[in-house]
Order: C-alpha cells, then structure tokens, then sequence
C-alpha cells in the first residue's frame, strides 16, 4: 500500500513538472487573449466554497514540489496555470484569480487558483490584492 501511494505521488510530481513546463512555454510564446479561452469562463461574482476532498491537496503539493525543482521561471502565473490544467485533466472545476496591488507608483499583480475551497496555488499575501478578473471551467 505504501508503495502504491509513492507512485501516486512520484506521478503528481512529474505531471505537475510537466504542466508547469507547457505553462512556460505557453506565456512566454502566446498572446494572453489566446490563453484566456483555456482559462474558462470569466466569471463576476465571487463563488461560493465547495466541501474540500483530498485531490487538491495533493496537487497543491505536487506544484510546489514541481516548481521548487524546475529550472525554468515557475511564478504564480505558471503555476495557477499547470494547476488548472491538471484540474481540467480530472475534471475537476477551479477558479483563476488575477489581482492587483498598487503601493505607491508600484503596481504589483498576482495570479491565484482554488479549487474545491482550497487555494491550490498562490495563497501567499493574497488579501493584499484586488481582483480584477476570475476565469471559471
């Protein structure tokens, strides 16, 4: 049984590896209005929390795992988009939140997904930021 859950685990990793690679390429190579179709539908209204099952824990682990190792730029962008894409690969719905935060003449933005009530990637300082668009499938 261990071994099983190891495998299971080792899969993740590689998938999310792999996600976050295409991620990459996709936002250094596409223009985001191609990008955005994929995202889903954009959505206005905040949606409500789901019951939580282990599924998007364990992909929550597997991105961070992914990014930490890759040595490609793995930011909150490439990472809510690997996780989406390994959401539509279960079929399972998730949310992308894109955010700003002006302090100062900076302006700072922020990309976040939560699925099933759990911020799978990107939860880090994100009521620092206003939403300015979520992209529902």
């Amino acid at each position: 049984m261990k071994m099983k859950r190891i495998f299971k685990a080792s899969f993740l990793f590689a998938e999310a590896w792999v996600y976050l690679g295409v991620a990459r390429v996709m936002l250094v190579f596409m223009p985001f209005r191609k990008i955005a179709p994929m995202l889903g539908e954009t959505i206005y209204t905040a949606p409500a929390a789901l019951p939580s099952s282990l599924r998007p824990h364990r992909i929550r682990a597997a991105i961070r795992r992914a990014a930490s190792c890759a040595p490609w730029r793995t930011k909150c962008f490439e990472q809510a988009l690997a996780g989406k894409l390994m959401l539509r690969y279960r079929r399972m719905s998730g949310v992308i939140f894109f955010g700003v935060n002006k302090t100062g003449a900076e302006l700072k933005a922020h990309a976040w997904l939560e699925s099933e009530g759990v911020i799978i990637t990107g939860a880090k300082g994100i009521e620092q930021y206003t939403v300015i668009a979520r992209f529902k499938n």
